[in-house]
């Protein structure tokens, strides 16, 4: 699959919509005007209620068995999608887990769904739904193309696997994560209010922080390792360190998403 262009992604899902430069951002209300995705809230988030919520609506997707409650969850189906998120959760925690499913319906199911079509055309939709299996001729093209056919692999941690042993996981939430922070704390942003920071001496990191979270409308713990980032090195300054710091690419741990959020799709729908 092709690496996917994390900002370009991000940049493509505000497009248009008017509010890119109004912070914190609105995600809730544009995911629908962007994307095949409907967000529902329920104060028990785990794959057993999303699956009964589905159910209830005469919607029937192969979902994982698990029971681990979540901040929450994703689940694709025939390029559509619901996210799932936790109503006791607090406005900046719902942010965050919104910014990290929507990044997931994009960088692992919309998108390469997307290159398939691209590579092989709209007719591949059968087999991606699972409503038919790939000719020989067809998988072959699809190596040629460098795009992927066949089962969508569940990123969901699974039951008794060690998630930070499965790569897998470990990379796609990584991802989600990045993508995340760009939907809704974009680097160059951060950039800015961060040098408005320092013009006005906020210098500690629990003040960048918290004034971060502030601004963007998420938990502080979401800006913990571009602030680590920034101070780790032991410099005269602090300012001198953070202002170096400020043009790095930042990259965040996969603790959170890992263990309290993940995503369920349909196995045979996806590139």
């Amino acid at each position: 699959m092709i690496i996917p262009d994390l900002e370009g992604l991000a940049r493509n899902f505000w497009a248009g919509t008017g509010w890119h430069n109004t912070f914190p951002r609105q995600i809730e209300h544009v995911v629908p005007l962007k994307l095949p995705l409907v967000i529902v809230k329920q104060t028990q988030t785990n794959v057993a209620a999303a699956n009964n919520w589905l159910q209830q609506r005469g919607i029937v997707i192969p979902v994982p068995d698990d029971q681990h409650e979540l901040c929450g969850c994703l689940v694709a189906h025939r390029g559509h999608g619901f996210i799932f998120v936790s109503a006791t959760d607090g406005a900046e925690e719902q942010r965050l887990t919104v910014a990290h499913e929507v990044a997931h319906f994009l960088a692992d199911y919309l998108l390469p769904r997307q290159q398939v079509f691209q590579a092989l055309g709209a007719h591949m939709a059968e087999v991606l739904d699972g409503l038919r299996r790939p000719t020989p001729a067809e998988r072959a093209a699809a190596i040629l193309s460098h795009v992927r056919l066949g089962a969508h692999i569940h990123l969901l941690p699974r039951l008794g696997i060690d998630v930070e042993d499965d790569r897998t996981v470990v990379h796609a939430e990584d991802r989600a994560d990045r993508l995340a922070l760009e939907l809704v704390a974009p680097q160059a942003c951060v950039r800015n209010v961060l040098e408005a920071l320092l013009d006005r001496q906020v210098v500690t990191p629990d003040d960048l922080r918290a004034a971060l979270a502030t601004y963007f409308g998420l938990p502080a713990y979401a800006f913990n390792e571009i602030i680590h980032r920034m101070v780790r090195r032991p410099l005269p300054s602090f300012v001198e360190d953070i202002r170096a710091g400020l043009w790095k690419q930042p990259e965040r741990k996969t603790s959170h998403s890992v263990k309290r959020s993940g995503h369920g799709t349909d196995p045979a729908n996806h590139a």
